[in-house]
């Protein structure tokens, strides 16, 4: 007898199996995370804790730093309200200063439209909803983009 021919598989088997495929490949990378996370949580939170303890050092050294300072100007001859208000006074100008500095690096900062539009177009393809369902357009800021080669 001759072997049967074998049936192919339709372009909907196929597509179906494919998108399948990737969901369980999304999820996948989603529990793989999950593990990375967990696995070095506890040394992140270990890190944070010693972090938190060295900048609670770093601020009593400062403030001896600097009230040896307004001594070293007492000790030059100044009264000791003196000493003191120049230290405050710098004190001031270089908060009022890196304050400035932070308005405007958050000013500056924006939210990553375009990687979760992206994240949302994957989303909607793998979980086979149609293409508009998708959220709205995002505007894209041109000064956001990569510059290109030649422009």
């Amino acid at each position: 007898m001759p072997p049967q021919p074998q049936q192919q598989p339709s372009i909907k088997d196929l597509v179906t199996k494919t998108v399948a495929d990737a969901q369980r490949l999304a999820k996948a990378q989603v529990a793989l995370l999950q593990t990375e996370v967990s696995a070095t949580g506890g040394k992140v939170g270990k890190g944070a804790g010693l972090g938190i303890a060295t900048a609670g050092i770093a601020v009593y050294a400062i403030l001896f730093l600097l009230l040896t300072l307004a001594f070293v100007l007492v000790a030059l001859g100044l009264p000791i309200w003196a000493g003191m208000l120049i230290v405050g006074v710098i004190l001031i100008i270089a908060g009022t200063i890196t304050g400035l500095l932070a308005k405007k690096f958050m000013e500056e900062a924006k939210p990553p439209n375009l990687a979760i539009a992206e994240f949302e177009k994957t989303k909607a393809a793998l979980s086979g909803k149609p293409a508009d369902a998708v959220a709205a357009p995002v505007t894209v800021v041109a000064d956001a983009l990569p510059e290109t080669p030649g422009t």
